[in-house]
């Protein structure tokens, strides 16, 4: 069956694997490791079959992997949104049928199923959006005297500022 590698620069490749002794057989395929062990991170069903992502959720600075994954994955112990969590390492996506068999996914497959998990996220009607960013400013005024700029309300004191930097 085919699943996807996703190194940690997010490059990604096809990997063909089998049912049995697939954790073993994705690590010995990883080019980068976290800390501990390989594990299933997080789930999403999409059109009849379960998406997987395999990794690790724990590393070093410097072995995070820049693969932004699709939002609203499942977790059993990942309590942040798939979107938002850092992980490390190679990233391993497979697919799911609902017997639970592994089914081919090629990159193309997971392309479909990525743009589609970021369209429903941001599927939203901004028409209705009654906020007035400009109500969230809070105009703070300043005063420039010799070579310091003092803002009035809390009468913080800037010192060493390039007048040149502002405009008034």
């Amino acid at each position: 069956m085919k699943c996807i590698q996703i190194l940690k620069d997010g490059e990604m490749d096809e990997l063909n694997i089998t049912e049995t002794n697939t954790i073993k057989k994705l690590i010995k395929s990883s080019k980068s490791q976290g800390i501990n062990e390989l594990i299933k991170l997080y789930s999403w069903n999409f059109e009849g079959s379960v998406i997987c992502c395999f990794g690790w959720y724990d590393g070093d600075n410097g072995f995070e992997n820049t693969h932004d994954l699709p939002p609203g994955g499942m977790s059993d112990f990942i309590e942040e949104d798939s979107s938002e969590k850092i992980v490390y390492g190679d990233l391993f996506i497979a697919r799911y049928n609902k017997d639970k068999t592994l089914s081919d996914i090629t990159i193309s497959d997971y392309s479909v199923f990525y743009s589609d998990k970021f369209e429903n996220f941001s599927n939203y009607d901004s028409d209705n959006d009654d906020c007035d960013y400009n109500d969230l400013i809070e105009i703070q005024p300043i005063v420039v005297t010799n070579d310091k700029i003092i803002n009035q309300k809390t009468s913080s004191l800037y010192l060493d500022l390039d007048y040149d930097d502002y405009e008034y």
